[in-house]
């Protein structure tokens, strides 16, 4: 029996918002841990590095949403040899991106970790040093789990793809608790316990392959640069996302750390992990609505690529306002699992953070979707647009504005401001570029056909 497209619409959307979710919520437990055992210094040195994370992390997602969404396009319309080259073209890709960041890691991360803001003299300087070169020396392993989660996905199995992301999760957790406590190694702990945990996550997603249901193979790696720019185009706004969010990260460390010093970084690594945690779930939502809305613009369905895009908008919806009560009705406790000091200028500035920051999950949530959206119906550009006010032509004049006007507040403010803007303009495009049917169903039709119109 087949399901019903709200059944399906579930399924995916579930599936994919548990995977992020689990993502998110071990590098909160990992956050946690690390406050508890090295106190402010490390969760401020925590909060310096995680934007290398977030860009490792995002040129994944952008290789495997990119790929994948090609892949699907292929595969639905009976092109399986195309969508096979495109499978390896992904891989070759990624392999690149993986040597570039491993370089990185063996030779400069002591000069990224000043980049992203860590003084030499302070302490957090060598415990920020320690962990991005670990990140960045095996992040290939989190380059190929997340190119292959975007493939299983697409290849209807977002079970398995949800399953790697769990077993990473729930194993370096484990594997933290392990390395920082039991055998107290520091950051260094930290960081080992994330690279054993991908491995775990690596083999998981490799059982895939040895499934009778599996349709994605390697072709031939002759050409594959063809694919190289659709790839990119088509997963570049899934990338800045992510990307924009760890510019934005080191943009606002550099900030705090010249208002209120270490511990307003602290205080802002707390936020950030909180908000990690929210945007991790409206990535999920957007994630499982993808294949979904790829698959009804390939087959030119347009009654149901539009029935699933608003029901995507209502989820999310009704996730901020959700999300948004649990931090102001727990916020007190939450801050305080990351405060080992009992620091009463920690609490302070991280609970009124949690109050302004997060207003702007209500606006963030929508945002994510109407990127996703565009990107899933081969538009990228107007997903780019989006993806780029939001996380850079908004945020960081109004930030520095902000804080020049209300100081640390100020900071917390911006977020809010942009999104809400950023809101309005993708609104603005959605209607100009959709009007009331969503897509005029010829035009779906013949972009589906043509499969490289990138308007």
């Amino acid at each position: 029996m087949e399901p019903t497209r709200l059944q399906e619409f579930f399924k995916y959307v579930s599936l994919n918002v548990a995977g992020m979710l689990a993502i998110s919520l071990y590098i909160m437990v990992d956050t946690i841990f690390i406050a508890q055992a090295l106190g402010n210094n490390g969760l401020a040195a925590l909060n310096f590095a995680i934007p290398i994370y977030g860009v490792t992390h995002a040129s994944g997602l952008m290789l495997g949403v990119g790929g994948a969404i090609k892949y699907n396009v292929y595969k639905t319309q009976g092109k399986q040899a195309l969508a096979n080259r495109v499978f390896s073209a992904t891989i070759l890709l990624g392999t690149i991106f993986a040597l570039v960041f491993m370089v990185a890691g063996f030779f400069f991360h002591e000069d990224v970790a000043r980049l992203l803001g860590a003084r030499s003299e302070s302490e957090t300087f060598s415990m920020t040093a320690d962990y991005l070169r670990v990140l960045l020396v095996f992040s290939p392993l989190y380059l190929a789990n997340n190119i292959l989660v975007g493939f299983i996905r697409n290849d209807n199995e977002p079970t398995i793809a949800m399953g790697g992301m769990v077993t990473s999760s729930v194993s370096n957790i484990g594997f933290d608790y392990l390395l920082l406590f039991v055998f107290p190694l520091g950051m260094l702990g930290a960081a080992l316990a994330t690279t054993f945990s991908a491995v775990l996550a690596f083999l998981y997603l490799m059982t895939f392959f040895i499934r009778k249901k599996n349709t994605v193979k390697f072709g031939t790696f002759k050409g594959a640069q063809v694919f190289w720019v659709t790839i990119l185009m088509l997963g570049v706004s899934t990338f800045l996302v992510d990307f924009s969010y760890s510019v934005v990260m080191t943009l606002f460390n550099r900030i705090l750390d010249g208002l209120g010093g270490t511990v307003a970084v602290a205080a802002y690594g707390i936020i950030a992990n909180l908000s990690l945690l929210s945007i991790s779930v409206f990535i999920g939502v957007s994630q499982g609505v993808q294949p979904l809305l790829t698959r009804a613009y390939s087959r030119g369905y347009v009654q149901r690529l539009r029935q699933n895009f608003f029901s995507g908008v209502m989820v999310v919806l009704a996730l901020s306002g959700l999300i948004y009560s649990i931090f102001l009705i727990f916020g007190e406790a939450i801050v305080s699992a990351f405060d080992r000091d009992n620091d009463a200028m920690l609490q302070t500035l991280a609970f009124d953070g949690i109050r302004i920051y997060f207003v702007g999950l209500f606006f963030a949530g929508l945002n994510i979707l109407y990127s996703a959206f565009f990107s899933a119906i081969e538009r990228p550009r107007l997903g780019l647009l989006v993806v780029l006010l939001r996380g850079f032509i908004f945020i960081i004049p109004i930030a520095l504005l902000f804080a020049s006007l209300f100081e640390i507040n100020g900071v917390w403010m911006s977020f809010v401001v942009a999104e809400g803007l950023t809101l309005v303009v993708a609104y603005g495009i959605f209607k100009v570029k959709a009007s009331t049917s969503l897509l005029v169903h010829e035009d779906v039709l013949h972009t589906s056909k043509r499969g490289y119109d990138y308007s």
